[in-house]
């Protein structure tokens, strides 16, 4: 419904255009006197149009006009428009400042990249951590900065939602960066970066220790070993002696166990991805390993093997096996005496899945994330009694790495367990 200020505007109109012809008839052209006040109404629009354009121009209120009849109604909404706006503009300053302020103090770097990955703005951190130029570097694509291949990927993968953090080297300075983008607003992303330098470092430290360490305990293991194998098998050593001696050497041998287990897990995470030039035949594997679990003494049970497919997988045979022995040992170690165990492969358009499943006491939710954690256990008295390290998922976790893969795990208390070894498309071979 048209309001009144408009219902008046279009009478005061009409009557001028109706006195416009009144006077125009006086003079016998009344349509010349309806043109002349059609034109003067019309010059009276430009004028305040052209009022209008110029205080949009200087944006100064106080030069703003007054107007009259319908023109003051528009002069007085646009006053009132870029007064809240201006008040809008201000709180956005306020906002912003406080924002900034706030980043500042972030020990991690952030920054705001645009749906082309540019630039838009970054706090301090970031700016020192990637050695950012405020005027020069904004606008400037991310992966000008950072251009290692991971990242380029990473990038590239974020799009599709993938959003895990990547550890990669610094451009510069000799440091290690966690990178992290995550969606903020519309068409835009924000990349956090963190310094793990220092835990890098501690990393290879505690890596180096290990790895040392181990290897320095091998000969006096071995010397130990051999000492006692040979008092065990010793005709004239006293009787009284037997049981202590069994007892050291079941230890020694755990301890075997422990030093080999720290140096292949040692040699696993220091090492780059396998090469795809090997292949090996996982079919021929896991019957091989079928028979050795059936030949266990704790395993009374049945063993299923479910093979749907010949294809081979390219990379290490040792590390491979590695994982399916430790797999196994579990399935085996955790499934009563008679349990079912159940081992297939096979290859479908996302990759080969290699999987064991066992009948066992099953794990709760809340130990499986730190199932492939070193030395952690879900039932420890258990595990130490049946001889267990406590770093074969950690094994298989570094050894799926290298190969591109990883370790899914399905398990419900009292429910038996499944442990799924995905492996990428790219690591599987038709050739059989």
């Amino acid at each position: 419904m048209m309001s009144n200020v408009w219902l008046a505007a279009l009478g005061r109109h009409a009557a001028a255009v109706i006195i416009g012809a009144l006077v125009g008839a006086l003079y016998g052209r009344p349509l010349a006197g309806i043109f002349i006040a059609i034109l003067g109404l019309l010059i009276w629009h430009l004028f305040n149009l052209f009022q209008l354009e110029r205080w949009m121009e200087t944006g100064n209120l106080s030069e703003m006009p007054a107007g009259n009849g319908v023109w003051a109604r528009v002069f007085a909404r646009a006053k009132y428009l870029d007064q809240r706006s201006s008040a809008n503009r201000k709180k956005f300053r306020r906002l912003v400042k406080e924002l900034r302020a706030s980043t500042k103090a972030f020990p991690d770097g952030g920054i705001l990249l645009n749906e082309n990955r540019e630039i838009v703005t970054y706090n301090k951190a970031a700016r020192q951590l990637l050695q950012l130029k405020r005027k020069r570097d904004r606008g400037q694509r991310i992966d000008n900065f950072i251009r290692h291949p991971a990242f380029v990927a990473y990038l590239d993968e974020s799009e599709r939602g993938v959003q895990e953090a990547l550890e990669i080297p610094a451009p510069i300075g000799g440091k290690w960066l966690s990178c992290r983008l995550m969606p903020y607003g519309p068409g835009q992303s924000l990349l956090f970066i963190t310094d793990i330098t220092h835990a890098k470092k501690l990393e290879a430290m505690r890596t180096d220790f290990v790895a040392n360490a181990s290897h320095e305990l091998r000969s006096p293991l071995t010397v130990i070993t051999g000492y006692l194998d040979a008092m065990g098998h010793d005709e004239e050593c006293p009787e009284v002696w037997a049981a202590p001696i069994s007892d050291m050497r079941e230890q020694a041998q755990r301890m075997s166990r422990l030093v080999s287990d720290l140096l292949q897990l040692s040699q696993l995470e220091s090492a780059s991805p396998t090469p795809l030039d090997k292949t090996v035949d996982i079919a021929a594997m896991l019957t091989s390993s079928k028979k050795e679990i059936l030949a266990h003494s704790q395993h009374t049970g049945d063993v299923e093997l479910a093979l749907s497919s010949n294809a081979r997988l390219l990379g290490e045979e040792a590390e491979i096996q590695s994982v399916v022995s430790n797999l196994l040992s579990n399935a085996v170690r955790y499934s009563p005496d008679e349990g079912r165990i159940r081992i297939s492969w096979d290859v479908d358009d996302s990759g080969g899945h290699l999987s064991v499943a066992d009948a066992g006491i099953g794990i709760s939710a809340e130990d499986i994330p730190r199932l492939t954690e070193r030395f952690y256990r879900t039932d420890a008295g258990r595990a130490r009694q049946q001889g267990g390290t406590g770093l074969g998922l950690a094994i298989v976790k570094y050894a799926l790495k290298r190969h591109d893969a990883d370790l899914e795990v399905i398990s419900e208390l009292g429910q038996g367990s499944r442990f799924i070894c995905h492996f990428s498309p790219e690591r599987i071979s038709s050739q059989s």
